[in-house]
């Protein structure tokens, strides 16, 4: 047997280890919860549907994002809400995570959200990078958390595969008064978590060969499939794209694909659908971000765009966003630690500010989110307080004060 063939048996052995290593891993997690038109690149679509015309949907009219981008000052800062406090679970985080998360408490204090927190200041194991149990049943128990930054993969990993959080949600939206290159836009960046390139799986072949596996169900791939669908239809989304390169990886992204087509099936002429090669829609972000609504792909090619749009709102970092799971949902911007500005009171907490507006949002809390984005928006727009990481000298904690004011301003 010659060194080829050697190869590829031990491939084949250790692929077939690591993939059912992988399913049973996945079998390992919680029971789920009782919560819970097409143009193309490929030439292989079948569904055409049109663009949706009205201006109004599920949201009330209240703009493509259910509310989250236009027309965030024009609500009643004095509106009453049924008010019941709500408990959420918080995960401070790690570097600059204890910081962004207090603004989100104070913020959130001014504008009188009814949140009772449950706060975690450590957020491993004390013996590895695990996640605590204390903080699993935390989020078993609330549904809703929302968290600072972690650096351990292995800890994002096991919180990802413990609650099966199987699409990451991302709202890039253009700030007024932050000026890019860009323009106007408002885009909805939706991923893939379990699967794909980012399944997790990988191994030494032999000496001086490594490989990673792709992995792609089509149970999972029609899972997020119908989330794509049912968020477009809820929040008065026209449009999704999908970006593959199912060209090239004809099983793993075909079949991503595949489940895709068959959902765009579903609402022929409720929304408009296409598919595109992943660098053609880089493309069309960068040229033209405006005519984009809903992008979709499977995980490391919606990270990489992930983190390309949110450096388009005018800084790394600033991009709210969840994970989405039927046991519940958890919020956050997904920065990086920024271990240099630790305890020096310059980190932009926008992202956690604006994720805290989505988790509000879900709590059907829309009167309080609306009158913190309000806050956020209108510092941006009216006022040249900035934090080092858009051009300004403010400091964390003054630019949070001028949300607050704001909040208090529109509350009065």
């Amino acid at each position: 047997m010659n060194i080829v063939r050697k190869l590829r048996v031990v491939q084949l052995r250790s692929t077939t280890a690591a993939a059912s290593k992988w399913f049973s891993d996945k079998g390992k997690t919680p029971p789920k919860g009782k919560d819970s038109g097409q143009s193309k690149d490929s030439g292989k679509g079948k569904a055409s549907g049109k663009a949706k015309e009205s201006s109004k949907g599920k949201d009330g009219g209240k703009g493509k994002s259910g509310g989250t981008t236009k027309g965030f000052c024009q609500g009643d800062g004095k509106k009453k809400e049924k008010s019941k406090n709500k408990k959420v679970t918080m995960i401070m985080g790690e570097g600059v995570g204890p910081e962004v998360m207090c603004a989100v408490q104070q913020v959130l204090k001014a504008a009188k959200a009814p949140i009772e927190w449950e706060i975690f200041e450590e957020c491993k194991s004390p013996d590895n990078e695990d996640v605590p149990p204390t903080i699993l049943e935390s989020l078993e128990r609330n549904k809703v958390g929302i968290k600072g930054p972690v650096s351990s993969r292995n800890w994002q990993r096991h919180l990802r595969k413990a609650f099966e959080q199987f699409a990451y949600v991302s709202i890039v939206t253009s700030l007024k008064g932050v000026k890019t290159p860009f323009g106007c836009f408002d885009v909805v960046m939706i991923r893939d978590q379990m699967e794909g390139d980012y399944s997790g799986i990988e191994h030494l072949v032999v000496p001086g060969v490594m490989q990673t596996i792709k992995v792609s169900t089509t149970a999972g791939a029609q899972r997020i499939a119908k989330f794509i669908f049912n968020y477009a239809l809820k929040n008065n989304r026209s449009k999704i794209s999908v970006a593959h390169k199912a060209n090239i990886m004809r099983m793993t992204d075909g079949n991503f694909l595949d489940a895709i087509r068959e959902e765009a099936n579903k609402h022929v002429g409720k929304v408009h659908f296409e598919e595109r090669y992943l660098d053609t829609v880089i493309t069309n972000l960068l040229m033209t971000p405006s005519k984009n609504d809903i992008v979709v792909s499977s995980s490391m090619y919606g990270d990489v765009m992930r983190v390309m749009t949110g450096a388009m709102m005018g800084a790394p970092g600033i991009t709210p966003g969840y994970s989405v799971s039927d046991l519940g949902y958890v919020f956050e911007c997904r920065t990086k630690l920024f271990c240099e500005l630790v305890g020096k009171n310059l980190m932009n907490p926008t992202g956690s500010l604006l994720s805290a507006v989505l988790m509000l949002r879900h709590l059907k809390m829309d009167t309080k989110a609306d009158l913190v984005e309000c806050g956020v928006r209108s510092v941006y727009a009216n006022t040249d307080i900035r934090t080092q990481d858009l051009g300004g000298c403010a400091s964390c904690s003054e630019f949070v004060q001028a949300v607050c004011d704001q909040i208090k301003s529109s509350m009065s």
